[in-house]
This record gives C-alpha cells, structure tokens and sequence, in this order.
C-alpha cells in the first residue's frame, strides 16, 4: 500500500481526461462550425460534471492530509484556490466584457448600461449577478462557461471548513443525499444541463456537491489500497463517455442518461484514471492537454464571437457556410492559443499568486501538479 511519503502526487491519466473533457466542451459549443449544429456531443454538457469528480479527487489529493493535520491554514489554501482559478478568470471574463457587450449591442441595438455594470462588478468577483442583462438569465454574462468555477470556488471553500475533514461514514451519508437531490433536480428539470441561469442557478449546488463528494470517496478508497486497472479499459472508459455525449443526440429528453452518468460513468471513469500511469508520448500529450484544458475551458466563449465575426466582416459568409474544415482548424487554434495563455499568462500568474499571497516560492512543477 502506498503511504503518505509514496502517495503518487501527480496522475498524467487525469491531466489526459481533463483535456478530453475540456475539448468536448469546445466542440459542444462550436458544433456549427462543423456544420452540425446541436448534433455534435450534444451531451458535451456532462464533462463539466467531470471537472468536478476531478477536482474533488485531486484537491483531496494535494490537500485533505494538510487540512486535517492542521498543516495549512485557510488563509493559504484559499490563496492557492485563487492563484489557480482567478488570473484567467478575470482575463477572460474582461475580455469577454468587449467582446460579449458588442455582440449584445449588435443583437438588441442597444446598452443595457445598468445591468451590465452591476453584471461586471459582481462577475468579477467571481459572483454570479441576477442582474438579468438583456433578459438573458446568464448569470455570468460576459463569459457564460465561468459559471461552473463559482461552484468549484464554493466546493473548495466547503471543502477546507467541513468535507475534508468528514469521516467515512458521514461523507457516504452525505454522498447519498446529495445523489437523492441532484436525481430528483434531473429528473425535475429533465437534464442535467443546469445551474448557468438564474432559473436554475440552484441546480448547480446539486451537481457540484455529488460530484465533488463522488471524486473525494474515490481518492479515499484508492488512498487506503491502491490498484491498477488496464490501459486498455482506461481509453475503453473514455470512448465510452465520449460515445455517450453523442448518444444523447437520439435520447435528448431522457433525464435517465444523465443521471447514470453523473452517477455512475464519470465517478468510474476517474476510478480507473487513478489506477493507470501512463509514460512516453502518452505522458506527454496528457500534460499538453491537461495544461491546456482550463485555457480551453474559458476561452472558447469569446473566441467563438470573434471567429463567427471575423467570417462575416473579411469573408462575407456565416462561418458555418465555410465547411466542417472550419471546425477543426478552430479547435486546433484553440489549443494553441490556450497552450501559450497557459505558458505565458496562467503559470506565471499562478507563480506570482502562491508567492505573494505565502511569501514561499514553489516549484513551477508542483503548481503544475494542482487542479
């Protein structure tokens, strides 16, 4: 059994399913440009689920030790959560505060000053804002995919005051309750793409807290006897969440899907990343995914706008007229451009960040290591 001392510290086949998931969010938002609109990964809406099993496993992994030994305190955890989340986040989402705002402005004809102001002032703080900015309902206007890291803020935030430090039997009883509610919220709303609007904005609390409670069992048991699973089932794992993303393409009302996704898949998908290792050309495409992911993750909502627009002002056609090349040359300028935000903006900021907020410098490779 691995030890404290052994305990591996970073895991490149969750970085790889991290990247995937990443991208199928990506491809889920831009199917158009394929020319498949609403028929490519219309179930892309699950990995964001997937982002949260991760996160509860890996920040069990890098904290829930420090935490319960009292080794680290609040003020320097939540530091680290926000030289994690928050340069990029602000990054995109005062871009996205040009870009989206004339996209608005060109759609209504008009600036909805008041509710953009209070919108942007709220958003930049990482809060949601019921402002209601054109009658939309998006909580986080200027960069819609940005909803999901207030979740992940307030899964980490509960994480240090009272999950980590949970027993195993109320952890499991807490785990239980919160699959009752977000089945019962699926089966509701009958879906589980929920929690970016202010109708639904309550779902999200649903989604987060089983899934993040989901990926900390799984850290738990794999802590207590570690295991080894097949490459083999692994990339089979894979496929089959990302064949289930197109599945939903012919059972788009069905709320059973998610929930046995959500469920079941994902938590099993990340059981069996934790027992792979993966080295050589694999380990490094993992590391270029994973480090990319979170770039590809927020940047895509505003580089979708300016794409679609720069087809429309230099070539005088809907870029989804251009064909399904368009697609995937836009998915792979994605990942470039996200690799050099992450190389050149999120990991010095990160950096920068942890030594301010610690007076410590750590390792460039051990930031990396955190989700």
């Amino acid at each position: 059994m691995e030890t404290r001392t052994t305990m591996r510290r970073y895991f490149e086949s969750l970085d790889l399913v991290r990247g995937i998931a990443a991208c199928a969010v990506l491809v889920y938002h831009a199917d158009f440009m394929f020319g498949l609109r609403h028929q490519l990964l219309p179930g892309g809406y699950l990995a964001v689920d997937l982002f949260f099993v991760l996160s509860g496993f890996v920040l069990s992994l890098n904290y829930q030790n420090a935490i319960t030994c009292g080794e680290i305190s609040f003020r320097k955890y939540l530091t680290a959560r926000l030289a994690r989340l928050y340069p990029l986040f602000v990054a995109t989402t005062v871009i996205g505060l040009v870009v989206m705002t004339a996209r608005h402005k060109a759609n209504y004809g008009y600036f909805d000053a008041a509710a953009l102001v209070k919108s942007a002032a709220l958003n930049l703080a990482m809060l949601p804002s019921f402002a209601n900015a054109y009658g939309t309902g998006t909580l986080f206007i200027f960069n819609p995919a940005t909803w999901s890291i207030f979740f992940e803020m307030v899964a980490s935030v509960l994480f240090f005051v009272c999950l980590a430090r949970l027993g195993a039997q109320a952890l499991m009883l807490l785990l239980a309750a919160a699959a009752a509610a977000l089945a019962a919220t699926i089966i509701w709303f009958g879906t589980a793409d929920l929690g970016y609007a202010t109708e639904n904005i309550w779902a999200g609390f649903a989604r987060v807290a089983f899934s993040f409670m989901a990926g900390m069992v799984v850290y738990r048991l794999y802590r207590r006897r570690p295991w080894q699973c097949p490459r083999a089932l692994y990339y089979l794992a894979i496929a089959a969440i990302i064949g289930l993303m197109q599945v939903k393409l012919h059972f788009p009302s069905s709320p059973w899907l998610d929930i046995a996704a959500i469920g079941v898949l994902l938590p099993a998908l990340v059981a069996i990343s934790a027992g792979v290792s993966l080295t050589g050309m694999e380990a490094g495409a993992a590391r270029f995914l994973g480090e990319t992911s979170y770039a590809v993750y927020l940047t895509q909502g505003s580089l979708i706008i300016i794409a679609a627009g720069l087809s429309q002002s230099l070539l005088g056609e809907k870029i989804y007229d251009l064909g399904a090349w368009v697609g995937f040359a836009f998915v792979a300028v994605t990942l470039a451009l996200s690799f050099l935000t992450y190389r050149f903006l999120e990991l010095p900021a990160r950096l920068f960040l942890r030594h301010l907020g610690s007076g410590e410098r750590m390792p460039a490779e051990q930031v990396r290591s955190q989700i």
